[in-house]
């Protein structure tokens, strides 16, 4: 009897114990500004330049759906929302994902394509630490690691 109460309390910590951890699902976003900070994604600067910007993720290429401007929403799971222009609480930009929150990413490329020709590549990897609850993740812009959301000047 007393094994048993003993393999009990064994099995009651450890599902007591046990982490469920909801990850965030992780969105790439992207602001675009001149040299004086100027919003150059706010269609009320002329942003139609974007028409024809395109993103090359993973062999696909997806273009820019400039025509939803929706803004910022929080929905769980991840659900995958293509490359598309959205409105933040004092700034536009574009936005690619969402991407699971609980996978490990080993620098993962993502290349926007702009009307003009020019290209810009964002690197991003993320590494999790499931004992720790917590992800070490890094995003490059051109080979540079910078923020998210990632900050192109034009």
């Amino acid at each position: 009897m007393k094994r048993i109460l003993t393999i009990m309390a064994a099995v009651i910590c450890l599902c007591s114990c046990a982490k469920i951890i909801d990850w965030v699902p992780v969105t790439f976003q992207v602001r675009v500004q001149d040299a004086q900070g100027k919003d150059l994604l706010d269609p009320a600067n002329d942003n139609s330049w974007l028409i024809g910007t395109k993103i090359h993720f993973r062999g696909i290429t997806v273009d820019l759906d400039e025509t939803g401007i929706s803004p910022v929403t929080r929905a769980l799971p991840s659900e995958y929302r293509g490359f598309r222009l959205e409105k933040g609480s004092d700034y536009y930009y574009l936005a690619f994902g969402e991407f699971e929150g609980g996978a490990d990413y080993d620098e993962e490329d993502m290349m926007i394509q702009w009307p003009d020709g020019k290209v810009n590549v964002i690197t991003y990897s993320r590494k999790l630490n499931r004992v720790k609850a917590d992800a070490k993740q890094v995003f490059k812009l051109d080979g540079v690691e910078c923020s998210n959301p990632i900050i192109i000047v034009r």
